[in-house]
């Protein structure tokens, strides 16, 4: 796969498709923002480029997150009951966004990924649609039918 800068086009269908009020990380710039405000999306992509390039030059604040403790169920003292979130930048999960975006593209256009790797294909119900078949087959298997 040949890289290329990223694109100003690039930054807008990202953000197009992005929620508005996302928990933001530390830099807490909402999407809402960045979607309003188009005349930023050059200077984004200018900076992108830049790190991309030299990625000992990201700013600390790009990669920094705030995690948060989620209670989950049972004694809310012990530890083990909770579990750790943690919000990163709107810019890191922007630029993350793209390369993942590329990556997918280039894995589908090349035919890269089995067909039994369901969860990694767009549009895909990935769990659910393997379930239903080996439910299926087990259900065939075992006598029972088609019958779901």
């Amino acid at each position: 796969m040949d890289w290329r800068p990223i694109q100003i086009s690039e930054i807008a269908l990202y953000l197009l498709k992005a929620h508005n009020w996302k928990s933001p990380g530390n830099d807490q710039i909402q999407n809402y923002w960045l979607k309003d405000f188009p005349a930023t999306h050059r200077h984004i992509t200018k900076n992108f480029n830049a790190i991309i390039e030299e990625p000992e030059k990201a700013p600390n604040w790009l990669t920094t997150g705030v995690t948060y403790l989620i209670p989950k169920s049972g004694d809310s003292k012990k530890v083990r009951n909770y579990r750790p979130i943690t919000c990163l930048t709107t810019m890191y999960k922007t630029l993350t966004g793209i390369i993942a975006k590329r990556i997918s593209t280039h894995l589908e256009e090349q035919s890269l990924l089995p067909a039994e790797q369901k969860g990694c294909h767009p549009g895909s119900k990935g769990c659910k649609d393997q379930l239903m078949i080996s439910k299926a087959t087990y259900m065939k298997t075992a006598g029972e039918g088609t019958r779901i």
